[in-house]
């Protein structure tokens, strides 16, 4: 009853005093004295005692004595006089608290409850709970009563709740409130089941939201961004390179993505990483700066201690700063590239060619197309002007003017002509295109029918050689290098010795029955030499050494065919390059054999004779005669240019009486000798004038490959007309690099889930205990005086001396801030470490102020409860 009177006396408010002033008192204090004392860890511990508190502190119910003195953590007190051990019997032993022996002072008296400021009818009924009269043991569900341990000057008053039903009241100020660290309590031991469970938050289930899910979905959202980014590219790889800019920025959309994930799923890790290695290991102020910032301050990475005391956070710091590289190296790995894109498709503008429309063109009314007349190859003379005569007809008169163009511009520029603009036309604007086409037409069958010197020519086929034709007339025997003859048996274009205008024959009808027949075709006999040593210089005439031996003469013929053409058409960069890939041999022109040196007084001019005569094409067999009279007219084109002699008797001064050499047939750097390959330029040269054609598409000859039976005049196609071809072009494509990227990720995924697994392992370390490196979290873990007796230097530029940052700081159980401060152990749990008085509090100290824990994983820790 004495102790709760001297509450009742005691005054319900105090005189407000800053923390300066109270620090400023505590240092001038002359009372104040230095001892040694040794903790339950065999630390020595400096203390300091106080008669009484100069400045009217807030004092708990279980102050003590004025005896006592400060210990060297602020608020701990030691008594000056001798400790007796408080009874045993009243607490059972039982492996609780309340087995464990502490140390009181024998000074204690209830007159130190003076220091409480409490309300009245929280003492009216039962002394404070710290008198050193025998107490009650606390049951298994009751919190131990552990006052406010820190000092505040009286400004401000603060209710806290007991659980023994009281409120403790404090003096404190707004500004040191976030400095103090309020009344905590503890379970009686680690083993004991906590009081009042019926207050905490019901157990989870395992499907229901925890924080530590962060970490793994935010490594499954990196991975799953890893994954789309290949995707993206993947479906991007050969396409044309179209916007490119915003493809880009998609696929660093996505890899930024990834490294966010993946860096985030560390970063948690890394913070889990930190507070195990603080628990288990003691590190300078400097050392525990650099870890705590070693994520977002690239120079806490230069201190050397944190490698050496903390590799495996160091090592997840160093993964979130090289994260970037992702960025990049994925970056590279979609690159646009020229590449050739090959397209098999239609192509509207394809053209063939098809002579049944020469049979049919009716140069009296000819065909237009587009504006345009349609062309023949062939001139036409008649019988009569009356169309309706029955002795009219039409017969051959020699090759149109347009088709004389077309072969003459092949001849002379040794290749087929190609249309202007037949790439625009047929392959597209930008494109290049190839197709293959089948048609019937003339061709030239060659034979060679002698070589060397002295050599006999043998017939062609069943037609004989022409008298005197033969290797003599070549040189070294003779005195030509080229010798042609292609006329015998020609078609005679003055059929009658008189006739009128177009062809009308002066007398009167009957006409003579070969009026205007093609009786044969004539076959090409050619003979030419070649050098026998291209590398050395021939000599000049016959009178020079070696003349004889210089030279080899050969003889070829040629014999006019209808043809099946198989052509490729390769249409590159507006040059057009044609190729035969196939000639199939079908029957002369006219089967027949012209006979030398026989006329044939027919009544025409014309006295070719050839046999059989049944075989004549005459023109009143008016399809196959007008069909006959395109290839002959054809034939005639080539037969001029191939027809004539070139005299190299002197070599230096060859003699030419041929067009042969305006065309690609001789070798001008040879003086003008012919081509050794004679009897494959000849019939080359002659499709080469067939395959022009198609330069000049007003021929009615010239039709759709996609419909062969439609002149296609100069038309444009349409999608009527698409034929199939193939159209490539180089253009800019994407170019996915997938094995690079896949080795950036791969990597990074890899170097991830270790860093998670190790974060799992520090929870697990932990205790299941989520913790972070927030504000609130460092401020709850460095309240308290642990480190107030660091000569911390209150300046705004928050500069720390060196001696302060070289100290070893640890993270773990602190020593108690008022009271004696001797830490029990209790020998069934060696981390069952508590306060004198039970009361267990966690955060940073000095070395030999704090217990660590050992680093292992506890059974009842799970990062699926969150404490």
């Amino acid at each position: 009853m004495a102790k709760s009177d001297e509450w009742k006396r005691q005054p319900s408010s105090r005189s407000e005093h800053s923390q300066d002033s109270v620090a400023r008192k505590l240092a001038s204090s002359p009372t104040l004295t230095t001892h040694r004392r040794i903790s339950s860890e065999g630390v020595p511990l400096s203390s300091r005692s106080q008669a009484s508190d100069p400045v009217g502190l807030s004092r708990p119910s279980s102050a003590l004595s004025e005896s006592q003195q400060w210990l060297p953590i602020m608020g701990a007190l030691d008594p000056v006089g001798p400790s007796i051990p408080t009874t045993a019997g009243n607490w059972p032993e039982d492996g609780d608290l309340g087995s464990r022996s502490f140390t009181t002072s024998p000074n204690m008296s209830s007159t130190s409850t003076s220091r409480y400021h409490q309300t009245p009818d929280s003492t009216q009924k039962s002394p404070g709970p710290w008198s050193q009269d025998a107490r009650p043991r606390p049951t298994p569900m009751q919190f131990e009563d552990v006052p406010m341990n820190y000092y505040s000057p009286a400004g401000s008053s603060q209710s806290m709740f007991s659980p023994r039903g009281r409120s403790q009241h404090n003096r404190t100020d707004s500004r040191t409130n976030l400095l103090n660290t309020p009344s905590t309590t503890a379970w009686r031991g680690p083993r004991t089941p906590p009081p009042y469970s019926g207050l905490m938050a019901p157990t989870r289930k395992w499907w229901q939201w925890r924080p530590v899910w962060i970490m793994y979905l935010s490594f499954v959202f990196g991975v799953a961004c890893a994954i789309g980014h290949h995707i993206f590219y993947k479906t991007l790889d050969g396409k044309p390179a179209d916007a490119q800019l915003a493809m880009l920025r998609y696929g660093t959309v996505l890899s930024f993505a990834a490294k966010a994930g993946l860096m985030a799923a560390v970063v948690f890790a890394f913070r889990q990483r930190i507070w195990t290695t603080v628990r288990t290991k003691f590190l300078s102020v400097a050392a525990l700066d650099s870890l705590f910032a070693a994520t977002e301050d690239i120079s806490a990475l230069l201190n050397a201690e944190i490698f050496r005391r903390a590799k495996i956070a160091m090592l997840l710091a160093v993964f979130v700063w090289l994260t970037p590289i992702v960025i990049v190296l994925t970056g590279n790995t979609l690159t646009v590239e020229p590449a050739l894109r090959v397209d098999n498709t239609t192509c509207p503008g394809i053209r063939t060619l098809n002579f049944s429309k020469e049979e049919v063109e009716e140069w009296r009314n000819a065909t237009k197309i587009n504006g345009l007349f349609g062309l023949s190859m062939s001139l036409w003379n008649n019988t009569s002007t009356d169309t309706s005569s029955p002795d009219w007809f039409d017969y051959y008169t020699g090759a149109s003017n347009p088709l004389t163009r077309v072969t003459t511009q092949s001849a002379y520029s040794g290749q087929a002509v190609g249309k202007d603009g037949a790439n625009i036309d047929i392959c597209g604007s930008g494109w290049n295109c190839t197709y293959t086409i089948n048609f019937t037409a003339p061709a030239y069958k060659c034979s060679e029918l002698a070589s060397g010197v002295g050599s006999d020519v043998k017939p062609l086929g069943d037609q004989k050689v022409p008298d005197g034709f033969g290797t003599k007339l070549l040189v070294p025997e003779g005195n030509y290098s080229y010798y042609a003859y292609t006329s015998g048996g020609d078609y005679s274009p003055q059929q009658m010795k008189e006739t009128g205008e177009g062809g009308v024959p002066i007398m009167k009808p009957p006409f003579p029955k070969t009026l205007g027949a093609f009786r044969t075709e004539p076959a090409l006999w050619v003979g030419y030499s070649v050098r026998s040593n291209l590398d050395e210089a021939p000599p000049l005439n016959n009178s020079m050494p070696g003349w004889n031996e210089a030279f080899i003469p050969k003889v070829i013929g040629c014999e006019h065919y209808e043809a099946d053409y198989t052509v490729l058409f390769n249409l590159t960069g507006g040059q057009q390059i044609t190729n035969v890939t196939q000639l199939k041999f079908l029957r002369r022109v006219v089967d027949t054999n012209w006979i030398q040196g026989k006329d044939a007084n027919d009544g025409t001019n014309d006295n070719t004779t050839a046999q059989p005569e049944s075989n004549y094409v005459y023109p009143q067999d008016v399809h196959r005669y007008r069909r006959v009279a395109a290839f002959h007219s054809l034939g005639l084109r080539l037969r001029d240019f191939v027809n004539g002699t070139m005299d190299s008797h002197q070599l230096n001064i060859p003699i030419g009486n041929t067009k042969a050499d305006q065309t690609m047939l001789m070798d001008r750097e040879h003086e003008y000798f012919a081509y050794a390959n004679l009897i494959d330029l000849i019939p080359s040269a002659y499709e080469d004038m067939v395959l022009s054609l198609f330069s000049n598409q007003q021929f009615v000859s010239v039709v759709w490959a996609a419909k062969p039976d439609v002149i296609s005049g100069t038309v444009v196609g349409d999608e009527s007309t698409k034929y199939p071809c193939v159209r490539s072009r180089l253009e800019n494509v994407y170019n996915y690099h997938e094995r690079d990227l896949w080795i950036v990720y791969s990597l990074a995924i890899l170097l991830a889930a270790a860093g998670v697994i190790s974060g799992t392992f520090a929870i697990l370390e932990n205790e299941g205990v989520l913790r972070s490196t927030r504000f609130s979290s460092i401020v709850a873990a460095t309240r308290g005086p642990a480190l107030e007796k660091l000569g911390w230097v209150g300046e705004d530029r928050g500069y720390v001396p060196q001696d302060v940052k070289s100290l070893k700081v640890g993270y773990g159980i602190v020593h108690r801030a008022s009271g004696l401060g001797v830490i029990q152990e209790n020998p069934r749990d060696p981390e069952g470490v508590v306060w004198e008085g039970g009361e267990v509090r966690y955060g940073f100290g000095l070395e030999g102020d704090v217990q660590q824990l050992r680093s292992q994983l506890r059974s009842e820790g799970s990062i699926f409860r969150q404490r």
